[in-house]
């Protein structure tokens, strides 16, 4: 559907199988397989230790990345389900895998992926949500907005400042499904903020903002479809997360 073709490492575990096996669904942003970050790379160490122990896994570089081909930049979390799900068909085909023990492991907004997929497809035997949101999606960011600053010190003046600018851009995308007129309305929110900013902070702003991901990403809500979810659920947080605090 997509017209894009996956680039992968399937893992398995030693001995004749069939196996369990797991589809590993990365965090917002172009991912590799490994989610490589900072020099750590935890989805291969995930799936190291999840083959040791009897598990096969698929592991993808995300559309657009690596050696994965096709185009993320207008892709929502909804085509990444797409994608989870051509996986699970994918492991389906191999005689090392058992077709009734296939799970995904999803990391952020994998974990919204993860169960939106479970709803989708009865081949899904179970789901890992790892820093999976339970809140909208406008709300979750607020709250990492306010979690940064106040990690950087950052005094309450500045935190209210960008709760405003993040709540102009918010109006602007969920009202104005016109891209030209979303981005008057946030150049507008720039121009009444605090703080002056140049024109290149300003068109940061605007293409960070007038992005297909972003406009559905701030007005889906999950817990509808967590609340449709039949399969056995995972769910792990970091009590030190700041993206995805753990009390909400």
């Amino acid at each position: 559907k997509a017209k894009a073709t996956f680039a992968a490492t399937l893992t398995l575990p030693a001995g004749p199988g069939p196996f369990p096996a797991v589809v590993f669904i990365s965090g917002s942003g172009p991912q590799d397989r490994d989610e490589t970050v900072m020099g750590h790379r935890p989805f291969l160490i995930l799936a190291d230790d999840l083959t040791r122990r009897g598990i096969a896994t698929l592991r993808a570089d995300d559309r657009g990345v690596g050696k994965s081909t096709g185009d993320r930049s207008r892709a929502t979390t909804l085509d990444f389900v797409d994608d989870a799900l051509a996986a699970v068909a994918y492991l389906r085909t191999r005689k090392e895998v058992n077709r009734r023990r296939i799970g995904l492991i999803g990391h952020s907004e994998g974990g919204l992926v993860a169960p939106i997929a479970a709803t989708r497809s009865r081949d899904i035997a179970f789901i890992v949500m790892l820093a999976g949101t339970g809140l909208p999606g406008e709300e979750v960011l607020y709250l990492q907005g306010w979690r940064m600053l106040q990690a950087q010190g950052m005094p309450k003046e500045a935190v209210a400042q960008e709760r405003l600018l993040q709540e102009g851009f918010f109006a602007a995308l969920k009202q104005e499904k016109d891209d030209a007129a979303a981005e008057k309305r946030i150049r507008e929110v720039c121009a009444k903020a605090a703080r002056s900013m140049s024109e290149e902070e300003i068109k940061t702003h605007v293409k960070q903002a007038l992005t297909p991901w972003l406009r559905f990403f701030i007005t889906y809500d999950p817990r509808p479809v967590l609340r449709k979810v039949r399969c056995p659920v995972l769910a792990l947080f970091g009590e030190k997360d700041t993206q995805v605090t753990p009390k909400e």
